[in-house]
């Protein structure tokens, strides 16, 4: 009778164990933020290419209508921008360079660039449909590194922006790559109509995206509402996205309400953190 006593008591002490293990479980908070860090980190600068070359575009003669005026230049030096020569005499397509130079240089958003952007315009950027694909060289932002394609095409007022074979990375002291790739819709919502004036651009970004972290897991990202990006900031200012990690729940992104800074916060399962954006 004894031993039944101990062996019932030893079978009540493992079964409360089970349960405070699992209840320990499902008490466990979801406090991952690498994939949003990263994507945010990758999602700024590949959203930047787009208004920063088209800031450019818009005022200089050759990529309009392959007029060539010689507008070398035409803002600031940084980057400074200019044509294939050989392109003024043999039309479509024209290649336009922002070179950032070797060294680098600080740009408008307070960042340090260096390398090349060189942007293809297969026809006249002002026409309805027109097409271009921007090939980053040696490209690095406050020490990191960007690769990949960006193609865009226009349709009217809307422009469809495809990334691949993106790659955000650093070798210096402790190496990391960040791989993300989007498909997004592009709308001009301000500085349209001020060619001469690329600081007030501002750009709304719809879409999906994917990308590995650097830790080397996966994630997805859907925009639920318009992100927005300006000439002048250096950070998305506003929207928000569902962004789902490998093996963990969707969580939400909110990168704020138009207001310039480095923050967004991060919502799982209720639980609210903040990062800053790189």
């Amino acid at each position: 009778m004894m031993n039944k006593k101990i062996a019932l008591t030893c079978l009540t002490i493992a079964a409360a164990a089970v349960v405070t293990i699992i209840s320990c479980k499902k008490e466990e908070v979801d406090t991952e933020t690498v994939s949003a860090t990263d994507n945010s980190l990758c999602e700024g600068e590949f959203l930047r290419i787009l208004p920063a070359t088209n800031g450019v575009a818009v005022d200089e003669p050759g990529v309009i209508d392959n007029r060539w005026a010689g507008n070398n230049n035409i803002f600031n030096a940084c980057p400074h921008d200019s044509i294939d020569p050989a392109d003024t005499l043999n039309g479509f397509p024209v290649t336009l360079y922002l070179d950032y130079g070797t060294t680098g240089c600080v740009g408008d958003d307070g960042k340090t660039r260096k390398g090349m952007i060189r942007a293809v315009f297969d026809s006249a950027w002002n026409s309805p449909n027109a097409r271009a694909t921007f090939y980053l060289e040696n490209y690095y932002v406050n020490g990191v590194r960007f690769e990949g394609t960006v193609q865009v095409q226009k349709n009217g007022n809307t422009i469809t922006q495809t990334i691949t074979d993106g790659k955000c990375s650093k070798t210096s002291g402790n190496p990391w790559e960040i791989l993300w790739n989007c498909t997004r819709t592009v709308r001009q919502v301000s500085g349209a109509n001020s060619a001469t004036d690329p600081t007030d651009d501002e750009f709304e970004f719809t879409g999906t995206a994917n990308g590995t972290n650097r830790e080397g897991k996966t994630f997805d990202v859907n925009i639920t509402s318009p992100m927005v990006k300006t000439a002048q900031c250096r950070y998305i200012t506003k929207g928000t996205m569902e962004l789902t990690p490998e093996g963990r729940e969707t969580r939400t992104v909110n990168f704020g309400d138009g207001t310039c800074d480095d923050k967004a916060t991060l919502t799982i399962k209720g639980n609210t953190f903040q990062f800053t954006l790189q």
